[in-house]
């Protein structure tokens, strides 16, 4: 295609972000404020433009919702907020999220990671996500949240569903109604999650239902809904993005024995510039929503108050203003300043959690199995969605560790 071709743009259809990067370049280069006439959003692709959409909330709010085409309105979890009351309610919990705390529990981690790994060292063979890069972060943030043990296979299932599923549109954009399934999943987490709601109340713990379910705001506590909320928002974002990383990196190293081998030969290049390349890489996150609070010029565009925009993650950390050879994927890359965890206020709370969960895992990986290889005839594809960009599946064979 060449830069003159207009692709098939379709910011509403989850087949769109199968494989989006030439639309998403010649958005870049042609269009960058990108109005859909069909769902009434505009795409917004450059990395400038994204960042300064995320600076400047009071024209572009989160308070409508942070999905394209729907009204979160009654949604009160923190991503749905502007200041000052995104940043109350951020810091209730964020000191459980600085770097500082979770380097605490890096030896944690690493435990977790090597009881993953003995699951399936000595077969030879695994589906890696199902094995490696699901269970550890819904490990984590469930026991972050204050789930039990026994819970934690149930919400990495439970967050599976939904993210799959809120990232589903109709042939008009409109969001997709929760299969039975999906509203199962949500019925279930919301009676697991109240059930530890009353329990904190009468007797709290060192977790963060606790510190919700016992924290006047505004004087008053909590509500239920607001708590699941919450808990929703984490476990989505801390469970499934740090999931679709670990699951696609697998996959790209396994397709990359260059870039493997220099990871093999000097690990600590993972904690320097390699977790930051697989973070922009993947971008797990494609997207998210702001809506304008008044008329105004973008960009030379005109916007109209509530029209939505749909901010392109992906694209911007594909953008050639700012990257060197933004295709390419290169474990030594250094400057990159990349937006996948979001900018300014709304940047990801569970930013430095995701990212030594990433390096834990791939350290390990490469120190214990590191000849894995893609398993023969195994397709791994896409799932289509406009959310995230996951495989459905990423199957390895490697040489079997004897002990």
């Amino acid at each position: 295609m060449t830069a003159t071709e207009t692709p098939y743009i379709n910011l509403l259809d989850p087949q769109f972000y199968v494989d989006p990067w030439a639309a998403y370049r010649w958005l870049r280069e042609n269009d960058p404020v990108h109005w859909d006439p069909v769902h009434k959003l505009w795409g917004i692709s450059r990395y400038e433009d994204i960042v300064e959409v995320e600076k400047n909330w009071q024209d572009f709010t989160s308070e409508d919702g942070s999905r394209p085409a729907t009204d979160q309105r009654d949604d009160t979890s923190m991503i749905n907020r502007d200041d000052p009351e995104h940043q109350q309610q951020r810091m209730l919990v964020a000191r459980q999220f600085t770097p500082r705390a979770v380097k605490q529990i890096e030896g944690k981690i690493r435990s977790i990671v090597n009881e993953l790994i003995d699951e399936v060292a000595a077969n030879g063979s695994c589906e890696a996500i199902e094995s490696l890069a699901s269970p550890l972060p819904a490990i984590l943030i469930g026991d972050k949240l204050g789930f039990p043990r026994e819970l934690w296979p149930k919400l990495r299932e439970w967050s599976e569903v939904t993210m799959h599923e809120s990232g589903q549109n109709l042939a008009d954009g409109s969001t997709a109604p929760f299969s039975e399934l999906s509203m199962s999943a949500i019925m279930e987490f919301s009676g697991a999650t109240i059930e530890l709601i009353n329990a904190r109340r009468a007797s709290p713990q060192d977790d963060l239902i606790s510190i919700w379910a016992t924290t006047e705001v505004d004087g008053r506590l909590w509500t239920d809904a607001e708590i699941i909320s919450e808990c929703l928002l984490l476990l989505d974002g801390g469970a499934e993005t740090t999931r679709t990383v670990i699951g696609a990196v697998i996959r790209e190293l396994a397709l990359r024995p260059d870039q493997r081998a220099i990871l093999i030969d000097d690990p600590s290049i993972l904690g320097q510039t390699a977790v930051e390349e697989f973070i922009r890489w993947v971008t797990p996150i494609l997207n998210m929503r702001r809506t304008a609070t008044r008329d105004l010029e973008f960009r030379g565009k005109n916007i109209k108050k509530g029209d939505q925009l749909l901010l392109m993650y992906a694209s911007a950390n594909r953008d050639e203003s700012v990257f060197d050879d933004p295709d390419s994927f290169d474990v030594n890359r250094s400057h990159n300043h990349h937006v996948a965890f979001g900018f300014g206020t709304h940047f990801c709370l569970g930013s430095s959690l995701a990212r030594i969960e990433i390096r834990v895992m791939f350290e390990e990986l490469l120190r214990r199995i590191p000849d894995w290889r893609l398993t023969p005839g195994a397709e791994s594809k896409i799932l289509g969605a406009t959310f995230t960009r996951a495989y459905d599946r990423v199957a390895i064979d490697f040489t079997p560790e004897t002990r």
